[in-house]
């Protein structure tokens, strides 16, 4: 590990962060118990709350492209 990096930074979800499921939380296509943990933990963690932040509106985005802009 690199100095300065945090062991538990959320990265991913092997621990108690949640940011690894963040895109497919956004999109509604976890289980309803991995929503809920995933909910959870977002109302409690303010480094993976950010990180949400970050990606919530990515469903309404992807609503803006059309066919065109896939290619």
């Amino acid at each position: 590990m690199a100095d300065g990096e945090n062991a538990d930074d959320g990265a991913d979800d092997s621990g108690p962060h949640v940011r690894s499921l963040l895109g497919v939380y956004v999109l509604g296509a976890l289980t309803p118990g991995e929503g809920r943990r995933v909910a959870d933990h977002l109302a409690e963690c303010d480094g993976c709350g950010a990180a949400y932040g970050e990606v919530a509106d990515t469903p309404s985005l992807l609503g803006l492209l059309d066919e065109d802009d896939l290619r």
